[in-house]
């Protein structure tokens, strides 16, 4: 009785043991499952959040959002996953500069349009500087060739069949061209005249000034039409004192005088020299130009670069039939929009000589001072041709008395009633009609067509020659005193051809030229195919990246998987719970072994 009331005594003190012993493995219990559940004060996808607890880092949000949730919540991340999210935002950042490098590159103007800026005629701007008073290393060349008549004489006295003619030269000046009078307009054009002066270089020429030349006396000739055309009182005054200057219809000139000028009688005639006392060919090319000139500047549309707008202050001419050919919408000849060549469009060149503009076909891509890629345009072959030949000529010859055979046109209007008709030297692409009682009229493309080589990028002439053939037309009347009785009317006598080219260039020239041309072209395919390349490489490693997180994630997965299993099999005990008077408790049971109440 002793005993069982002892160990009977002792019990409730074994139970409060059992009490304290089950009670920290309840709390474990409810705590794993409250976790597990996401029951507590609060939760953040999935990281329970007591009252005490901290808040997530921005790096574990951006691990969840990844994917990488069981890495964030059970430990913290390794430099390697730091180190691969920053590389995916500095790789997603390159890629979005990239892409859009990439599109403005390959499919815009952008670049060009930037280069471009450079050429706009601003005013104070140093393209405009450049542009109105240029280094003398820049200067052009002026090439004449002379068509002199050695046997003149005899044709006209019946003892030679044909003229022969002999073209002298070149004699070769320098052309140094600044702008004067000049003007910039609010409508983003510029006014101006063009001043002229030039430099005979001896040592490129064949021939010296003091050269003599049998040539046709122009002065006398041109005064042929005006007198026709004089009121007969006027003219019954006028005719008289022109043949009492006895003026040979051929005379001997020095080339200087020919072509510079010299005191003329018929010249000093109030009523046919207009004020003037000397007559040279290329006299009104030296100094001031009498022709004024406007042009876009392209500050407001860089496509309209260059085009003139107007010529001593018309919008159009009035020496044609039509608008057509009376549009003066060509290009100053010193340069060229460049938008024009990007699709190897005809451009058109005004051609003051010419009093009109003359397209240029694109020919061919080539390579001149060794390396220079440029853009060859030429004249087409039937820009001078009769109208039933080329119909868009139609205009040029409706406000003419005499339309003549292709190869020259009537610039008659141009020339203040003088009868000049300009064409191609030794009158190339023209009809043989024009030249069959001459001899020494040798046509050649490759030394008389006209053609320019341009840069592709900028649009000014790097080489080429213009080129043109300054004719008079015999107009027998009294006046000649029956001299020229052998030829024929109308006839078209050759006086001179001229070529402007550029000049012999330095090698620092050059080596701006070829900068411009290969430097640029090789920034612009750099920044092309570096940004296509970075583009490419870093939406690679963006998906390298995304790949290396992605395993990761798949990793951490494995691993939770796991650690719940072994979890599941560690906290699946066989739980028996006694209960004595009111307090349940908890007894563990070992495997084999049975646990009743005694």
């Amino acid at each position: 009785m002793s005993q069982a009331k002892d160990q009977e005594m002792s019990m409730p003190s074994s139970r409060q043991e059992s009490d304290r012993t089950a009670a920290p493995s309840n709390t474990k219990s409810l705590t794993l499952n409250s976790t597990r559940s996401g029951v507590g004060t609060g939760n953040f996808g999935g990281y329970g959040m007591t009252n005490g607890a901290e808040k997530p880092s921005v790096l574990h949000m951006i691990m969840e959002a990844l994917g990488l949730r069981n890495q964030a919540q059970n430990r913290e991340p390794t430099s390697k996953d730091i180190g691969t999210l920053i590389m995916l935002g500095v790789m997603f950042l390159l890629f979005v500069i990239s892409v859009t490098g990439f599109f403005v590159m390959w499919f815009t103007e952008y670049y060009n349009n930037t280069m471009l800026e450079n050429l706009i005629l601003a005013e104070n701007s140093d393209t405009a500087k450049s542009w109105l008073n240029p280094d003398p290393k820049y200067d052009t060349l002026l090439k004449a060739h002379i068509f002199d008549y050695p046997n003149i004489d005899d044709y006209l006295a019946g003892r030679a069949d044909k003229i022969k003619v002999v073209d002298i030269g070149p004699l070769t000046y320098q052309e140094h061209t600044v702008k004067d009078e000049v003007s910039f307009n609010k409508n983003f054009t510029v006014s101006f005249r063009d001043r002229k002066s030039y430099k005979f270089l001896p040592e490129k020429s064949s021939i010296g000034e003091d050269y003599v030349v049998r040539v046709p006396n122009v002065p006398l000739i041109s005064a042929a039409g005006p007198v026709k055309r004089m009121k007969p009182l006027e003219r019954l005054f006028v005719s008289p004192w022109i043949k009492q200057f006895q003026e040979p219809l051929f005379k001997e000139l020095t080339v200087s005088e020919y072509l510079w000028g010299y005191e003329d009688k018929i010249i000093k005639l109030k009523s046919l020299g207009r004020g003037r006392r000397r007559f040279g060919l290329l006299m009104s090319r030296n100094g001031t130009s009498v022709d004024s000139v406007q042009l876009n500047t392209g500050e407001d549309d860089i496509t309209k670069f260059s085009i003139i707008t107007q010529f001593n202050g018309m919008p159009q001419l009035d020496y044609w039939e039509g608008d057509e050919c009376n549009r003066i919408d060509g290009s100053e000849p010193s340069m060229f929009s460049p938008h024009l060549l990007q699709d190897r469009s005809t451009v058109n060149v005004f051609l003051q000589v010419l009093c009109r503009k003359v397209p240029l076909h694109f020919e061919k891509e080539v390579t001149i001072y060794n390396d220079i890629d440029v853009l060859r345009y030429k004249t087409p072959m039937d820009v001078f041709s009769h109208p039933s030949k080329n119909p868009a000529n139609q205009c040029y010859c409706q406000n003419t008395e005499l339309c003549l055979p292709s190869g020259v046109i009537n610039a008659t209007k141009c020339y203040g009633d003088a009868p000049i008709f300009p064409s191609f030297p030794h009158f190339f692409t023209g009809d043989p009609v024009l030249y069959k009682d001459f001899e020494g009229i040798e046509p050649d493309a490759e030394l008389h067509q006209t053609y320019a080589d341009i840069h592709p990028r900028f649009g000014f002439p790097i080489s080429g020659a213009s080129r043109v053939q300054i004719n008079i037309m015999l107009d027998k009347t009294p006046i000649l005193r029956n001299q020229g009785d052998r030829l024929k009317n109308t006839t078209i006598l050759p006086l001179i051809w001229i070529e402007i080219t550029s000049g012999d260039f330095s090698e620092e020239v050059l080596h701006t030229l070829y900068l411009s041309t290969f430097g640029l072209n090789a920034i612009q395919q750099t920044l092309k195919y570096g940004t296509l390349l970075i583009s490419v490489t870093s939406f690679s490693l963006i998906v390298a990246g995304v790949y290396y997180l992605n395993s990761r994630r798949e990793e951490q997965l494995q691993e939770s998987k796991t650690s719940a299993e072994l979890e599941a099999l560690n906290g699946g005990e066989n739980i028996i719970v006694v209960h004595h008077m009111d307090m349940p408790v908890p007894l563990p049971v070992q495997e084999g072994i049975n646990h009743r109440g005694t």
